[in-house]
């Protein structure tokens, strides 16, 4: 096994074939049983010579992306012509019936 460590010692990423770009060696069968089904980029250290749960891990929060002022014009824009679309529409099927029992 190869294994990924940054300068914290966590464990950032793993591999059981191939290999990482600077990776250390790690024999499989000191792997916790859990590592592969709980394994989170730094949610592990190697400490010792082992494979320790990394009591500092948190879990990543992702960022709050909101919408830009330009987005907000734009969304505005596009639901004033959806409802622009939707009355000319509805105008076009009054014609429409109109013309169809005009004619007979």
């Amino acid at each position: 096994m190869k294994l990924a460590v940054n300068e914290n010692n966590e464990i950032i990423s793993f591999t059981r074939i191939g290999g990482l770009p600077d990776a250390v060696d790690f024999d499989d069968n000191k792997v916790p049983s859990d590592f592969d089904y709980n394994f989170k980029s730094s949610f592990y250290l190697l400490k010792d010579g082992e494979i320790v749960k990394n009591p500092n891990y948190a879990t990543p929060q992702l960022p709050v992306i909101g919408l830009s002022e330009q987005d907000k014009i734009n969304a505005q824009i596009m639901l004033n012509q959806a409802e622009q679309q939707a009355e000319q529409d509805k105008f076009n099927a009054q014609i429409l019936l109109k013309l169809a029992g005009g004619i007979k």
